[in-house]
């Protein structure tokens, strides 16, 4: 994908950590165009008719979104960067699902724009903290980060900024669901 898919960024391969049999693709393009352009490469109709043919338990979930609060254009060099040494360091990734109530989205973005900068700038374990509301459903943000092993996210969980956040998330009212959480490595 990222050699012949023009738009093409990052493309991550994980694995889920509680459950071996569960795998997760994270991709990023510059645009839906490009998004769109991959499922027609001749790379991707392999991967298509496989999974027309019901090889999995439960079916594939898209989740996509536009990333927000990057403070300028993030390149494929930068994103191939994140990750080249997967296989000599570990990549504990962190995807997030939050539902925020219509009454708190203005606060609701300060406060994750707040902790996106803190974790960006703060944080040398953090190699990605890339956020934004789904293309399918505006009630729902998700969140993809990814962190140098599982220690990177345990200094995050202890950063001022996620402290904050932490504040703000525990308030009643502040969600309409509960939050759908996953972590995984990257294989």
């Amino acid at each position: 994908t990222l050699l012949v898919t023009e738009g093409a960024s990052q493309f991550l391969v994980m694995n889920d950590v509680a459950d071996p049999d569960t795998f997760y693709f994270h991709e990023e393009y510059n645009d839906l165009a490009a998004f769109e352009a991959h499922g027609e490469t001749a790379h991707y109709q392999p991967w298509k008719e496989f999974t027309q043919s019901s090889p999995f338990k439960a079916p594939i979930q898209v989740n996509t979104f536009v990333a927000e609060g990057e403070t300028s254009p993030v390149t494929r060099e930068e994103r191939m960067g994140l990750t080249a040494d997967f296989d000599v360091k570990e990549k504990y990734c962190v995807w997030v699902n939050l539902f925020p109530a219509d009454s708190v989205i203005s606060d609701f973005s300060t406060c994750i724009a707040s902790n996106k900068l803190g974790t960006d700038t703060s944080e040398p374990l953090a190699l990605q903290y890339t956020w934004g509301v789904t293309s399918k459903d505006a009630s729902k943000y998700s969140f993809f980060e990814v962190y140098e092993g599982e220690e990177g996210f345990k200094q995050h969980q202890g950063a001022p900024h996620f402290a904050k956040w932490e504040e703000f998330a525990g308030k009643e009212g502040v969600f309409q669901n509960e939050p759908e959480v996953h972590f995984a490595r990257v294989i």
